[in-house]
């Protein structure tokens, strides 16, 4: 009773919290700490107010840094009141300026044996369904269900050194309890939750209306799907823009997870499932909107999608693309090659969930461009798949020489869609003839700078 009499004199949460800890030194009786996200309100604070007030709590006398002092402090000596403490859910950046000189905690986030503590193996992912569908609520097709898990929330490994793939828990258990007695697959298969704040990413990419680095690398990510770079276990927030940072950061936010390593034994990062596409697919088009770059009527969108989809009528939604990135003029300032127009057209490619729009998809030796995969299991009912040959010619005033480049795209494009369509494992991706009744439509798009100036079916 004394004990919580002193505690509960003290000002403030932390005074009280290092006040027991003190009573407790030499003690049988021991404080064990759980801290899950403590970084969550730092995020929120650079987003909101920008680097000085984020560094008035963080660095320095600021009140955060002073509260992870007083953890070091109670945790110090033999006989500490604090005997344990675990901290999950914390960006690089936060630890960084605010844990530097924290020598009483070992970093464990990039250690194998971890690899399986935070996510559901694939048995645990088939316990859940095989017991919901014993006890009478889950009827869906278990083969299916996991087929469906697997492309949207699977994929995480959380060291080079592992081979086993985790599914993300939320997920999981958001898909799971959307379904229970239901006979139909779920609609939405992103969970809101998921959907990281979009200011708090925004601000590390966009900064007084102009794009930066940042910006710049995670359109090559999704132009590239994947990119090669080592994890930095910590770094302060001014220094974000520097090589490697800003990746490492978007690895720790479970948007990019690792699939193996190059010949040099550099790790290659990937975007790990359909969901995390998604959500990067959602701040590229944000940030457009955002940098005064590109807006569009997603509602139109949507519904020349729909013709797109069930009609073959492919036209009208790459002409309204075309038309859009013609008419206004600072998304200009982005199209400088195939692969960013590429990378843009899958952005709103995938604004509707009719399909799985890849990029550079292997195919019989080959890398296609985009391919629209039919959401099969969700639309049964879809009538056409598509692949997808972009090209670019540099702007240019000759019409000779744009002639002659455009007849030679052409050529290279036409044998590429003929190469990718005569692959046996695109047909039944695509559910077309002999495993579905889903149509294929080979299309060549070339842009001239800003305009395109050709769109076929091949």
């Amino acid at each position: 009773d004394k004990v919580v009499k002193t505690v509960k004199e003290q000002n403030s949460a932390h005074e009280m919290l290092f006040k027991l800890s003190s009573e407790l030194e030499n003690s049988p009786v021991k404080i064990y700490l759980m801290i899950d996200e403590y970084d969550n309100f730092t995020n929120s604070i650079l987003a909101d107010y920008g680097g000085s007030e984020y560094n008035k709590i963080s660095r320095e006398a600021g009140y955060f840094k002073q509260f992870f002092s007083n953890l070091k402090a109670m945790a110090s000596g033999s006989g500490a009141g604090l005997a344990r403490m675990f901290i999950t859910g914390v960006s690089p950046v936060t630890m960084d300026d605010v844990t530097s000189g924290f020598n009483v905690g070992t970093n464990i986030s990039l250690r194998e044996q971890f690899n399986e503590l935070l996510g559901f193996t694939q048995n645990d992912v088939e316990e859940i369904i095989d017991y919901y569908t014993k006890s009478g609520v889950f009827h869906l097709d278990k083969q299916k269900t996991i087929s469906t898990m697997k492309k949207w929330y699977d994929n995480y490994q959380f060291s080079n050194r592992c081979k086993n793939k985790m599914f993300n828990t939320d997920a999981i258990l958001y898909f799971m309890s959307n379904s229970l007695n239901t006979n139909y697959m779920l609609e939405n298969l992103i969970d809101d939750n998921l959907r990281m704040d979009y200011s708090k990413l925004r601000h590390l990419m966009i900064l007084d209306q102009q794009s930066n680095y940042n910006f710049s690398k995670l359109k090559e990510i999704i132009e590239t799907g994947s990119i090669t770079s080592p994890i930095v276990t910590s770094f302060p927030f001014d220094k974000l823009t520097v090589s490697g940072n800003f990746i490492s950061l978007l690895y720790y936010f479970g948007l990019l997870t690792y699939s193996g390593k190059t010949n040099s034994g550099d790790p290659v990062l990937v975007i790990p499932n359909e969901t995390v596409r998604t959500i990067m697919f959602e701040y590229i088009r944000l940030s457009y909107e955002t940098l005064d770059a590109f807006t569009i009527d997603i509602f139109r969108l949507r519904e020349e999608y729909r013709k797109l989809a069930y009609k073959g009528d492919f036209k009208p939604t790459f002409q309204f693309l075309a038309d859009e990135i013609k008419k206004q003029t600072r998304i200009r300032d982005y199209i400088n090659g195939e692969k960013v127009i590429q990378g843009f057209f899958l952005a709103y490619l995938n604004i509707v969930d009719f399909y799985i729009s890849l990029s550079e998809e292997e195919m019989n030796k080959g890398y296609a461009d985009i391919v629209m995969k039919p959401f099969y299991v969700k639309y049964p009912d879809i009538k056409y798949s598509y692949l997808i040959e972009f090209k670019y010619i540099a702007r240019t005033d000759s019409e000779k020489e744009l002639k002659a480049e455009l007849s030679k795209k052409l050529k290279d494009a036409e044998t590429k869609l003929a190469q990718y369509a005569d692959d046996d494992f695109a047909k039944k991706m695509m559910c077309t003839a002999p495993y579905g009744d889903v149509k294929l439509k080979k299309i060549i798009v070339i842009f001239h700078g800003w305009e395109m100036i050709y769109l076929m079916e091949n």
